[in-house]
């Protein structure tokens, strides 16, 4: 009995497993993924209490030739833009995905987090020193051109 239930557990994992390696990830088109950061990033400009000024918003082509992202750029002075930024992003349906110590220097903190369907990143960049504050970057993945 105690064979049967094991086995039973194992051929359950391993179907699951299977499913979830065949099951296609649709990402989103450029236009979509472009869409959702352009608002998630209206949002942010939007909340009073950040104070964010839009640097840049633009396609570049950073990435790999032959492809393409969105990104968005601001940056604040305000103080507790940080917690505020986490806390509404986190709101939004972004995770963090980097752990802060690996990025961390003595000038700057660092936060990344990624919306799991979209994939569209923002990372928070807490700079200190001659002029404190926090740059905002979103962006997409990159996409081929064409």
């Amino acid at each position: 009995m105690r064979t049967r239930r094991h086995a039973l557990s194992a051929v359950l994992f391993g179907l699951a497993a299977m499913t979830a390696c065949a099951a296609p990830s649709e990402l989103p088109t450029l236009a979509e993924a472009s869409r959702r950061l352009d608002s998630d990033a209206g949002d942010l400009l939007g909340a009073a209490e950040l104070r964010l000024s839009a640097v840049r918003r633009a396609d570049d082509d950073t990435c790999v030739p032959g492809q393409t992202r969105h990104f968005f750029q601001a940056e604040t002075d305000a103080e507790d833009a940080p917690a505020g930024l986490l806390r509404r992003l986190r709101a939004m349906g972004y995770a963090e995905v980097v752990d802060d110590l690996d990025l961390r220097d003595e000038a700057h903190r660092v936060s990344v987090l990624r919306d799991p369907l979209t994939r569209v990143t923002f990372e928070l960049t807490v700079l200190s020193g001659d002029r404190p504050g926090v740059q905002v970057v979103g962006k997409t993945i990159c996409y081929a051109t064409g």
